[in-house]
């Protein structure tokens, strides 16, 4: 088995990956201890298995930080950095750049990996349709609710600063509300400039792009 981790991903690997730094016994080594300890892999004599911890983690990383090729050209830029080929700088941008990227690509939960690492792994039943695509929404653990179509955007957050200021949780009812009618009638809503409870209409408010917002309505 650990012959075979060297030629693991093969068809992947810069041609120059050995040479960056990638796929060096030491550096083998190095990996597969941390992921013994970590729990993804499981070590019996000679022979190392996935854990199911371990398949997990796979299915949910983006595919570009699960290639050879990643490794391999963060190490050639080290190598870079420390002969003076790269400033620090220039280091320091590229990381950022990356992980930006990752960031802003990979920026929504989903679904079907729900429950992977410890909790309910099947959908729960869609709230209602997602005002901008049209997909159904549903609950995501305890992070918020989520449009089924990922490059939608569309996201409600149970601790958005809205909700946590009135003290008021935002629950699957008053999300399906939202969904439905675009507004929900609420009592007790706690105001912060006062100290005091009041009731009022909560009104959805998306302009399409970035964070879905609210407002609020008194009834004259």
């Amino acid at each position: 088995m650990l012959n075979a981790m060297e030629n693991a991903g093969a068809e992947d690997m810069p041609e120059d990956a050995e040479r960056r730094g990638l796929g060096t016994p030491a550096t083998r080594a190095n990996i597969i201890e941390r992921l013994i300890k970590s729990g993804f892999v499981g070590r019996s004599k000679r022979n190392l298995t996935a854990s199911e911890k371990g398949k997990n983690l796979i299915a949910i990383l983006p595919e570009t930080l699960t290639s050879p090729k990643l490794t391999a050209d963060w190490e050639h830029r080290l190598s870079l950095l420390q002969k003076g080929g790269l400033s620090e700088a220039e280091f320091m941008d590229g990381i950022v750049a990356f992980t930006k990227a990752i960031v802003k690509e990979n920026n929504a939960p989903k679904l079907e990996y729900v429950g992977l690492f410890g909790g309910n792994s099947q959908q729960s039943e869609p709230l209602g349709l997602c005002p901008r695509c049209g997909s159904p929404v549903r609950e995501s653990g305890t992070k918020g609710f989520f449009c089924d179509n990922h490059s939608c955007g569309f996201k409600l957050w149970k601790a958005s600063k809205f909700w946590t200021a009135k003290k008021k949780p935002l629950s699957a009812a008053i999300v399906a509300a939202l969904l439905k009618d675009g507004r929900v009638a609420l009592k007790g809503l706690f105001s912060e400039k006062s100290g005091k409870r009041y009731d009022a209409s909560v009104v959805l408010d998306d302009t399409g792009d970035g964070f879905v917002g609210y407002k609020l309505e008194f009834d004259k």
